[in-house]
Formats: C-alpha cells, structure tokens, sequence
C-alpha cells in the first residue's frame, strides 16, 4: 500500500522532502497557507551539501541556471582591514532564492507530489494535521512533517508533548534585494563589509545580485524604514553603488534562533527553520534544512517504522545542526554585541577562524 505524507510549508525543507519521498514512491500532499508559491530572500549560497542534495532530487540545472560560481569571498572590518578572505576550490554557486525555490517546485510536482495552496494548517498531532476551527478537518499520513517556518503552527500545537522550545531573540534584522548588475560588477566574488555592528554583503548572481544589509535591532538609526540610504552610504562609502539603488520601502527581518529539545511527537516531525532556525550569518540555515530532509526522506522510506526512524534520523542529524546554529550565532554576537573597544580583537578572532581548516571545509567551499 502507497505510504502518505502531510508536509506542512512549502518553503524549501518542505519541498526538498516532498520531492524526495515523491520519487521514492510516496503519495505526497504539501499545504501551503499562501495563495501562490513565493519565496521570501534574495540570494542563496549552495556550496557542495547544498549542491549533493539537489542533484539526488533532480533540481540542481534548473536552480543554478541563472546562477553564479563563487570565486572569492572576503570579509573587510571598520578599518578597511580584510579579515577573512579564501579563493573557493570546491564548487559553489550563488544563486536567486527564487529560481531554488522554482526548480523545487517543478521537481516535485515532476515527483507526483500535490501541491495545494490556499490551505493553511492549524493545528496537529501525532499522525496528523488539522485544518480549520469549530469543525475542523483531520488530515493523517504515515508521516506528517511541520515545515512552516520559524512561527511554526504545527510547532505550537505540539509543545505540550516535552519539546522543550527555546526561542532567542538574536537581536539582529536584515534586508535583502536584488538589483541587476552592472558590467564590471562582482561577477564571481562575494565581498562582506563590517563597521561597528552593521553589515553589508553582496553575491554575484549572474546577470544580477543579491545584497544585503543588517544591523541590531535595536539600531534606531539603522533600521529605519524607508530605509536611510545616505545614512548606510556614509558609513559604508565602498557599497554606495548597490545602497543607493535599494528599495525605498522595505522589510526588515528579524533574526531568530530556534532550539526543540526533540524533533518528534509519534510520527510527526519538525523541519528546517520550525525546528532548528539559525542566525544567517553563515548562511546554513536553507542548505542545513534541505540536508536534514533529505535524510529524513531516507530514514524513513528505509524503514517500515516511521515513528523509530524520526528517532534514528533526529539523533544522526542533531549533532550537524547544532554544531551549524552554534557557529551561526557567534558570528552574529562578534557581529553584534562586541564592544567598541574590543573591535580590533574582534578583526584577529574573525582572522583565526579564517584560517581554520575545519570552519573553511563546513562553510566556505575550501
């Protein structure tokens, strides 16, 4: 008998699962509570995980076909010191987080996967998801999968069940959009700019890039919105090119970190940024949440115990996730809550763990 999946969020976790189980012979029904599929973001960085995983899922051509490979990438402090800096041998692309979340959608509805939209879940169970209020409509699946975001609504409905969640504040906001290059302009390197606790970066995205921008939250003088954009100028003179031609009107982001002391209630599991959101300072948080479902995929189409084979996929994926949230939010604390003061330790500790060979291997393509 055909096994059934209810993945909640069509987001890039919920996809990449979709997908997977899809082509391993599930009947796969996403819920997604927009009236159109979107994704949220401007750039992505996929460096060789990110890259493995779309290639088993038969998204990687379509998602890297208006991308960039990534050539260099370097970090320049308030004294216009480079502080990180390494020439990428592996492969890795940079590309729209539209055109990632496109190719996902097209491979699995490839996979036989059904896609609806308009249907917001609100609630859930152990084996099911719940649609509605005073009547509501209960949806089962042999696996059921809340993938709905940092605000996670299958999350919620499950925290009486000891998952223990932990929501940090990470006090810090970002903005991100994409403008079209301009000749000469950052074809394959991805530069970052630090002063005090703002950050701008750009990556190169073919004929395109995506920057970004973040500051504290609580940085009146930044996070303004229409956005200063003689402000951000004056202190980030090196980028006036792409800061002037950013949008008026903006979203700022703020940033979260999200902790489940497990990942799983009977056979409903907690995916990407609904259980293990992270700073984006490293930029893990998407590739981490298509890695982990991935494998989930694999676990549990090996196994005709879904509810054993959450349990052995949480205890084999947890240690790589934490250890990706733990580097994720230093970087944003040395990002954001140093000292004036200490800055200049600030710029050697960013250039020693440059030199690591571990951090470069995990994060930089080295």
């Amino acid at each position: 008998m055909q096994r059934i999946a209810q993945v909640a969020g069509a987001g890039v976790a919920g996809l990449t699962l979709a997908t997977a189980l899809g082509r391993r012979g599930w009947r796969v029904i996403v819920h997604e509570r927009s009236a159109r599929l979107r994704e949220i973001g401007a750039g992505i960085t996929l460096g060789p995980t990110g890259i493995e995983v779309l290639t088993r899922v038969g998204a990687l051509d379509d998602a890297i076909a208006d991308a960039a490979r990534v050539g260099y990438w370097s970090m320049y402090d308030e004294r216009g010191w480079t502080v990180q800096s390494q020439r990428v041998r592996r492969d890795m692309y940079c590309c729209h987080r539209r055109s990632l979340h496109r190719s996902l959608a097209n491979s699995a509805r490839a996979a036989g996967v059904e896609i609806r939209t308009s249907s917001p879940v609100t609630g859930a169970t152990g084996d099911a998801l719940v649609f509605g209020g005073r009547d509501p409509e209960v949806l089962e699946g042999d696996l059921v999968v809340g993938a709905d975001g940092v605000d996670s609504v299958v999350r919620r409905s499950l925290d009486g069940n000891g998952l223990d969640v932990t929501c940090l504040d990470l006090n810090a906001s970002s903005l991100r959009y994409v403008l079209p290059r301009r000749s000469g302009e950052w074809i394959s390197d991805q530069p970052e700019w630090l002063r005090d606790s703002r950050r701008v970066g750009i990556l190169p995205l073919g004929d395109a890039m995506a920057v970004f921008l973040s500051c504290r939250r609580d940085d009146k003088r930044a996070r303004t919105d229409p956005l200063d954009h003689d402000h951000w100028i004056s202190v980030f003179p090196e980028a006036r090119d792409v800061i002037e031609r950013a949008p008026e009107k903006v979203l700022w982001h703020n940033l979260k970190e999200v902790r489940c002391s497990r990942w799983s209630v009977g056979r409903t599991a907690l995916l990407g940024d609904a259980a293990f959101a992270m700073a984006s300072n490293l930029g893990q948080g998407a590739v981490s949440a298509m890695s982990a479902a991935l494998a989930l995929a694999d676990e549990v189409t090996d196994s005709d115990d879904v509810q054993a084979a959450l349990a052995r996929w949480e205890a084999r994926e947890r240690p790589g996730i934490e250890y990706n949230q733990v580097w994720s939010r230093r970087y944003n604390s040395m990002a954001t809550a140093w000292p004036k003061w200490l800055y200049p330790v600030r710029s050697a500790t960013y250039w020693v763990l440059g030199k690591s060979d571990e951090l470069k291997v995990r994060f930089g393509g080295a």
